[in-house]
């Protein structure tokens, strides 16, 4: 071994860390690869091997390829384990061989431990790797050689074999918290901040003594409730998969502080990862699933899909809610067939998956199927598992008709759903509608009409529901999509009004049911809407005035300063106003507008109506 140090000008070898076996190195996941944030081509691809990326000057022949099994390469930092044979090319003269002293040879990788073609070479390299390396001097002992052995300016030939190596890492690089893989996980997902994890943690000195054992438990990252260790551990756990185990040398700045200053080891274990996934359909965290147990595949319900939904659990977050019976549920997704809660949880559950759905919104989880008719809770957690679901068909895959004849059936279903009150899922239908005939310029032309009037009807529906939902801003988009291609449409003009009242824009209100009266002057809902927006306006026009009137009363008052004299500044560097100060606090609030009750349209094309306006 003093040999091989001398030989290659390398240290030492660090004490033997555990090394991971052939059982423990993961196949290639297969994963999807749409773009998913968790995965990440470092874990996917490792270092490349075969030479094509090593510089001139270092030439790499592969003996004998690694099984298929290991397709992952060691990275900077890494402690690796190789035997070699070290030649010189000019004669073939054996230099040095660690084969010979019966023991293999470890260094740590990118580190400078080695000459530089050792480490540009076995990070191309894969476990059980057996590689025939040529290193030109400047990879090698340089011009100068190492006498006696190494003649000047000799090309150097090893035999390499790459036996293992342990994954480290300096996590902070400032040699703070060194991670060191035990075994690996499996699968492709990280945790991310914020995310829920299941975790096992335990604290040792440096001379193995116990300092606590937490056990398994879920963790939040960033929640710091494992402070002072937190830092440590979060960032650790942002590389773990799921099963993983490591080992994190930590100083006493990212450990127990002042109180250890030899710092601690950490044996950390993740368990379990739980996927947490807003299933609301505005995306408002009303609705929240936390998987509990993976699901088979990647596919999920999609609209029509026969579903087999169990429900085995309701609580308001610890006590069972009073009268829920537990069920196995089937039905049609998307139709309204059971409560809002469990319609859009579905769609993002795979089959065999058990997740936690969190709801707070207890009306979305009012179910009879499950004696929930009546909630009193003010949140409310499910236990749910999909057993089960069928795959409809594609919509690509329909003919022109057969699109155009499934879209109208589904525009009923959102009539219904709107006309019973429950417009978050009619509006998710009409959606889905509207984008299925986003593009339809290469229809047949008796098609193409069929497919933009249905596009048009649901757009104007869902800009009903929108307006229902007090989504103004949304509704107007809806509305303007539809006048894009139709400038005139009466129905899309009176909800866009609608839109700018509800977002008091009085003045823009009024310009749109100005245009709809010049269309249909006999239309009674625009006349009203007209008056409350005229009111509106008046309401807005006499706050404008008196809050401009208190602005100018106050100007001109206090003492005159007496010429170039200092203004007395207040604290805040501003010129100090009593006087106003004081008419504020005089000042009561005006009373809020209310806005007018949405008034009903004339439905030609099967557009859900609205509450028709109260006589004033």
């Amino acid at each position: 071994l003093c040999q091989a140090a001398r030989a290659l000008r390398l240290c030492c070898p660090p004490p033997a860390l555990t090394i991971m076996s052939d059982d423990e190195m993961p196949k290639m996941p297969d994963v999807d690869m749409g773009g998913d944030d968790d995965f990440s081509d470092d874990d996917a691809m490792g270092a490349v091997g075969g030479g094509g990326d090593l510089p001139e000057g270092v030439g790499k022949e592969i003996v004998a390829a690694a099984p298929d099994s290991n397709w992952k390469s060691p990275k900077a930092g890494d402690e690796v384990s190789v035997h070699y044979v070290g030649t010189l090319q000019a004669d073939g003269a054996e230099f040095d061989s660690s084969r010979s002293r019966g023991q293999p040879f470890k260094f740590t990788l990118g580190k400078g431990q080695v000459i530089k073609g050792w480490d540009l070479v076995v990070a191309t390299m894969k476990k059980g790797e057996l590689a025939r390396v040529t290193l030109a001097p400047e990879f090698a002992y340089g011009d100068a050689g190492s006498p006696p052995k190494i003649p000047e300016k000799a090309t150097l030939v090893f035999e390499i074999e790459l036996l293992d190596w342990v994954s480290k890492d300096d996590l902070f690089a400032d040699g703070g918290v060194i991670k060191t893989t035990v075994s690996e996980g499996s699968g492709w997902k990280h945790p991310k901040d914020s995310g829920e994890v299941k975790i096992h943690l335990k604290a040792t000195d440096k001379n193995g003594s116990l300092i606590e054992d937490r056990g398994s438990f879920e963790y939040v990252l960033g929640s710091g409730a494992l402070a002072p260790l937190g830092k440590a551990v979060d960032k650790a756990l942002k590389g773990m998969k799921k099963g993983e185990n490591c080992s994190l040398a930590c100083s006493a700045e990212y450990a127990y502080g002042d109180s250890r200053p030899e710092g601690a080891i950490l044996d950390l274990t993740l368990e379990e990862i739980f996927e947490i996934t807003d299933c609301s359909l505005l995306k408002d965290k009303s609705l929240m699933k936390k998987q509990v147990a993976e699901g088979e595949g990647y596919d999920k319900p999609k609209d029509t899909a026969k579903v087999t939904l169990k429900v085995e659990a309701a609580t308001d977050g610890c006590t069972p809610l009073p009268g829920f019976t537990e069920k196995t549920l089937e039905f049609a997704s998307g139709s309204g067939e059971v409560c809002d809660a469990l319609e859009f949880a579905v769609l993002e559950m795979k089959k065999g998956e058990r997740c936690l759905l969190t709801c707070s919104q207890a009306e979305l989880c009012k179910e009879a199927q499950l004696g929930l008719q009546d909630i009193t809770a003010e949140k409310v957690v499910l236990t749910l598992e999909l057993c089960d679901f069928d795959k409809p068909k594609d919509t690509w895959d329909m003919s022109e008709e057969e699109k155009i004849d499934f879209g109208a059936a589904r525009k009923e279903v959102g009539g219904n759903l709107f006309r019973s009150g429950r417009c978050l899922l009619a509006m998710a239908r009409y959606t889905k509608v509207a984008d299925m005939f986003s593009y339809v310029d290469n229809f047949k032309d008796e098609n193409k009409t069929r497919a933009q009037d249905l596009k048009r009807a649901c757009s104007l529906n869902k800009a009903a529901c929108q307006l229902k939902l007090k989504l103004y801003s949304d509704a107007k988009a809806s509305c303007a999509a539809v006048l894009k291609d139709d400038s005139m449409n009466v129905k899309a003009l009176f909800r866009l009004a609608q839109a700018e009242f509800g977002l008091k824009n009085f003045m823009d209100c009024t310009r749109n049911v100005k245009k709809v009266l010049e269309i249909d002057p006999r239309n009674r809902e625009a006349r009203l809407l007209l008056r409350d927006a005229a009111a509106g306006q008046k309401e807005e026009d006499r706050k404008s005035k008196g809050l401009f009137g208190k602005m100018c009363k106050a100007l001109g008052r206090g003492p005159i300063p007496e010429p170039h004299k200092e203004k007395v500044m207040d604290s805040d560097g501003e010129e100090g106003d009593e006087d106003m100060a004081g008419d504020a606090k005089e000042t009561t609030p005006d009373a809020a507008v209310d806005a007018p009750a949405v008034h009903a349209q004339d439905s030609t094309d099967g557009a859900p109506a609205e509450a028709p306006a109260s006589a004033a």
